[in-house]
């Protein structure tokens, strides 16, 4: 009985030896299905012939598929009634899961253990999750055909979740509408206007706003470092100030690193992919995120908000450590120059600061010390002057 309505591509996964040596006849299944569900088969490990249909995240629901006129007779796990509707066999055809292209009886024969499979019936279609580039290299889509959602799932989402009353369901469902909500290729206020709710006019695209976001961050650790001058008094505090003033003047050369959040910046002067995703750095005092926690800011107005929680965090810090040194250099420089360069790169760069998810910034003490000989510029050596020269 064909379905009313177009049911979902079935995933199958292909590691049948005995499929492939009885099968003379290419493939045709004949898979019972519950309710039409979306059904993975797998291999049974007690026969090469039995394979446990199983619904996604339930119950085994279903038989083995025959193939060819000689097969053994359908067989039901003890554990599951045989359910009635079928998905039906004219018209539907097998591809591969990676690339979209369909299968033919010889090639089938050729495919293999592993390979993931998809069922299609009339009228469905399935482009694979690959993408093929015109010199033909092949790179993996990262969202296949899911990349821009039917309209329809969307608003069968949004109806569940209304109803839902289950706090693990309306997470599932909330996780689901965040997913295909996203528009990461979108750019402007006119691509993606849900994208800049809350924002002030002003700006006109993503990359903007987050260069902006970012500029802000530093600006207020210059305001800090400005803020700490009274740490110093007298000639010393004029010393001070001058080096603050060294500093803003580099910071406005280099954008205050606004860059750092911007996806159209170069590679060497941003933390972020082409796309837009970040990735956890870690914890100060380890050198990955065991986590793993990543986000795209640029993909929807959820995680842009989300984003704002991520820190900017001073492996040596800033407060405890780096600006108390900066005062004390000052204070005890003793006619010697203070490299006010490498407080700069210890304030302000990433070479002292790393992009880190709420749960892995640590507010513990880091116990991390400047290092004692980058404080002062090494003197020039002094010139020895020349003799003068005696005219014969």
């Amino acid at each position: 009985m064909t379905p009313t309505k177009q049911s979902p591509p079935c995933v199958y996964f292909c590691n049948f030896p005995h499929l492939r040596t009885t099968c003379s006849r290419g493939p045709c299944f004949d898979v019972l299905c519950a309710q039409r569900q979306h059904l993975k088969c797998e291999s049974s490990e007690r026969s090469s012939s039995l394979y446990t249909a199983r619904a996604a995240g339930g119950k085994p629901v279903c038989c083995l598929p025959t193939v060819g006129p000689r097969d053994p007779v359908r067989q039901c796990l003890p554990c599951c009634p045989l359910p009635s509707p079928q998905l039906p066999v004219p018209g539907s055809r097998l591809c591969l899961y990676e690339d979209g292209s369909e299968l033919t009886a010889d090639r089938f024969c050729s495919i293999p253990d592993g390979a993931e499979l998809v069922l299609l019936t009339t009228g469905q279609t399935w482009q694979g999750c690959v993408l093929v580039t015109p010199e033909g290299r092949r790179e993996a889509s990262g969202t296949g055909v899911f990349q821009k959602p039917h309209a329809g799932l969307i608003q069968a989402a949004r109806q569940l979740l209304s109803d839902e009353r289950a706090p693990l369901r309306q997470k599932l469902l909330a996780d689901l509408l965040h997913t295909v909500s996203e528009n990461i290729a979108a750019e402007t206020r006119a691509e993606d206007p849900p994208w800049f709710e809350g924002l002030e006019a002003r700006f006109r695209n993503k990359s903007g706003y987050l260069r902006y976001s970012c500029e802000s961050r530093i600006r207020s650790y210059l305001r800090e470092v400005t803020s700490c001058a009274s740490l110093v008094g007298g000639e010393a505090q004029e010393e001070y100030q001058r080096i603050v003033g060294a500093m803003c003047r580099k910071l406005q050369e280099a954008r205050y690193h606004g860059s750092y959040f911007d996806r159209g910046a170069k590679a060497g002067g941003r933390l972020c992919t082409p796309e837009g995703w970040f990735s956890c750095q870690g914890p100060f005092d380890v050198d990955d995120c065991a986590s793993r926690h990543s986000i795209n800011p640029y993909s929807n107005r959820e995680s842009r908000v989300l984003f704002s929680t991520w820190n900017l965090d001073h492996i040596i810090e800033k407060r405890r450590t780096v600006v108390p040194t900066l005062a004390a250099a000052v204070r005890g420089a003793q006619g010697r120059e203070v490299d006010w360069e490498y407080f700069y790169g210890l304030l302000f760069t990433s070479e002292n600061l790393k992009l880190v998810h709420i749960a892995c910034h640590k507010k513990t003490t880091h116990h991390r010390r400047c290092d004692p000989s980058r404080l002062y510029r090494a003197r020039a050596a002094p010139r020895r002057k020349r003799p003068a020269r005696k005219r014969p």
